[in-house]
């Protein structure tokens, strides 16, 4: 009896023992996973800024866009990547598991466009970098949630911000542009549109429209920030970066309006008549507020040559309507520097509805334009219960919008490794953290 007695109490000890083992095992996991991500993240982040020490004032110095860098930390997120998937294999499955059909449209025209492209190495690098940098972001928003992606946004906003205001003081001939572009800012980074862009999206995280609480040292921090980035934007001289940023601001509280009334039927109505009206109001607005921030700048209603580079490349897309010429194809200065005659060097088609048309053809912008409006419109129609996760999804809605605005004038801001791929991921995803998936299950 007594050696029956001591074998089941040396098996309830040994289940015990490995119960508490799989648990410490598990947290240990949980907290390296969150680890990987949120390194991965960032690098993420500052790879899709590209800033660095020294990057050219003059475009004619010839600096590469990418400096070595750059491209180690691009290479570095597919082991972060691995080593995630090896810790988490069915979440990060979980991520993959649910596609939009529309963005299986767009992977197929991206895959097609590279089979016939004119360039089949570039087009490859160009998608890898895409995908590579896109893993991160995704990853980390489908484990933790929207809440806690946009505090990432919003940390790295904030250094980036004192970053590029010390940078700029300490290294002008650096940091202020010569050539064509002469006392214009670009900070650390490669062009001063880019700082632009990334300065106009940063403000909108940085945005609070809750009621503040008891003043911190967090919140006179990050008003600081906010300060450094309208300083940034203006001294960019950058007429779109002005523009998108009044026009953020203004609609970040206007969805909140929207919002008050919670049944979705009635924002299924007022998000309908905002969109008719809004393109309604988009001329007068081009006319007005844009017209007179670019004559500010010394600029015209032409955004500084635009309207010529695009005359020239309209025509091409028809040439290759399927297929286009290749995945990344319009952002290769050689290609660029054969299709367009202007008398500066364009080095973009400084509109990105048009490089994707040239790149993957008329199905793959066609089904990416779709894809953003429904997700918008599905965005600002949810309704949602917790206050803190409703007001990251106004920020997603706003920074949807202003990307697909800012895409009018600028190229490279949608299905490109630049400056704001990663906060555009983020914004489109609807994937739940984990402990909700079974709960509310939603699209990737």
């Amino acid at each position: 009896m007594a050696i029956q007695d001591a074998s089941i109490a040396r098996d309830y000890y040994q289940g015990s023992h490995r119960r508490r083992t799989a648990s410490r095992w598990r947290v240990r996991r949980d907290v390296l996973a969150k680890l990987v991500l949120t390194v991965a993240f960032y690098a993420a982040l500052w790879r899709a800024t590209s800033m660095w020490y020294g990057l050219p004032a003059n475009f004619d110095d010839g600096a590469a866009v990418d400096p070595l860098p750059m491209k180690l930390m691009l290479y570095s997120l597919i082991p972060l990547s691995g080593l995630y998937f090896l810790l988490e294999q069915r979440q990060f499955l979980r991520t993959f598991s649910r596609i939009s059909p529309l963005i299986g449209i767009v992977a197929i025209s991206c895959l097609t466009s590279i089979v016939f492209s004119i360039d089949r190495g570039a087009s490859l690098k160009g998608l890898a970098a895409v995908i590579v940098l896109a893993v991160p972001p995704l990853l980390f928003r489908a484990r933790y949630g929207n809440v806690e992606a946009f505090r990432i946004l919003g940390r790295f906003a904030i250094a980036a911000a004192f970053i590029n205001v010390l940078y700029t003081v300490a290294f002008p001939q650096f940091a202020i542009m010569r050539g064509s572009y002469a006392g214009m800012v670009k900070g650390a980074f490669y062009h001063k549109n880019t700082l632009g862009q990334f300065c106009s999206v940063s403000f909108v995280c940085l945005l609070s429209t809750q009621k503040q609480g008891r003043l911190r040292y967090s919140t006179l921090i990050r008003w600081a920030a906010m300060l450094c980035l309208l300083a940034l934007i203006v001294a960019t001289k950058s007429s779109t970066a002005v523009v998108l940023t009044m026009f953020g601001s203004v609609m970040l509280y206007a969805i909140r309006i929207i919002h008050v009334y919670p049944n979705r039927l009635f924002r299924s109505f007022v998000v309908a008549l905002l969109f008719v009206l809004v393109g309604f109001a988009a001329s007068f607005i081009y006319l007005g507020v844009a017209s007179a921030v670019a004559e500010a700048f010394g600029k015209d209603l032409t955004f500084s040559g635009r309207t010529n580079i695009w005359e020239q490349l309209l025509p091409l897309i028809w040439d290759k309507p399927i297929t286009g010429y290749g995945f990344a194809m319009f952002r290769q200065p050689e290609v660029m520097e054969e299709y367009v005659k202007v008398t500066f060097d364009a080095r973009s088609t400084h509109n990105t509805y048009l490089e994707l048309a040239l790149n993957i053809g008329i199905p793959g912008i066609a089904a990416w334009v779709l894809f953003l409006v429904t997700r918008l419109f599905k965005k600002m129609t949810i309704v949602e219960s917790d206050r803190e996760e409703s007001g990251v999804r106004r920020k997603e809605i706003v920074i949807i919008i202003l990307i697909m605005l800012g895409s009018m004038t600028e190229a490279g801001m949608m299905l490109a490794p630049f400056i704001l791929w990663p906060h555009t991921v983020i914004a489109l995803s609807e994937l739940r953290p984990r402990l909700l998936a079974n709960r509310r299950p939603r699209e990737a």
